[in-house]
């Protein structure tokens, strides 16, 4: 038993690794494109006229900071996605459009939930925009529940068998929806 749990905790901490690995690289994309594109560091060191606003190198810059910036932006989702193909048995590449769909769902269905209700106004700080939508604030962990919910369901029903008629719908096809 405690073999078992151990392995468990084993394999949500290797599926960690694959979003994990890839924040050093966008962290020195955003601190190097933010660092040369502050006005204060470019006024300050008198590279405004080398490196300042309408040059290549401020675009090149800008274009950096933004490519380090989205992968922030949007870690919940990668860690949806990461911890999906990490825990997924087979087929790994379904769990992680499964795990995408299932995170916009979770946060589209707390969003509506929010306007029926009209408590987005009253819950102002607990609320954040996640890819265009105004959802509860979850971060990352939000992320690490849906991938690890969809795992647990990708690895029972993705070898599920339907009735003749909907035949189309069974196997790996299943679990997306």
């Amino acid at each position: 038993m405690k073999d078992k749990i151990f392995g468990v905790l084993q394999r949500v901490g290797r599926s960690f690794m694959l979003p994990i690995a890839i924040l050093p690289v966008a962290g020195l994309f955003l601190g190097i494109g933010s660092s040369f594109t502050n006005e204060t560091m470019l006024s300050a060191y008198r590279l405004s006229g080398i490196m300042g606003e309408g040059t290549w190198i401020y675009s090149f810059l800008k274009v950096l900071s933004n490519a380090g910036s989205i992968v922030f932006d949007n870690l919940p989702l990668l860690f949806a996605m990461g911890v999906a193909i990490g825990m997924a048995k087979k087929e790994k590449e379904v769990a992680a459009l499964s795990s995408a769909v299932a995170f916009l769902i979770m946060h589209t269905t707390i969003s509506a939930m929010l306007e029926v209700t009209g408590s987005a106004n009253s819950m102002i700080g607990s609320t954040a925009e996640v890819l265009g939508i105004t959802t509860l604030q979850m971060g990352v962990f939000g992320g690490i529940i849906v991938g690890l919910g969809v795992a647990a369901l990708h690895n029972r029903f993705h070898k599920i068998q339907l009735p003749q008629v909907l035949s189309f719908f069974g196997g790996s096809r299943f679990v997306p929806i």
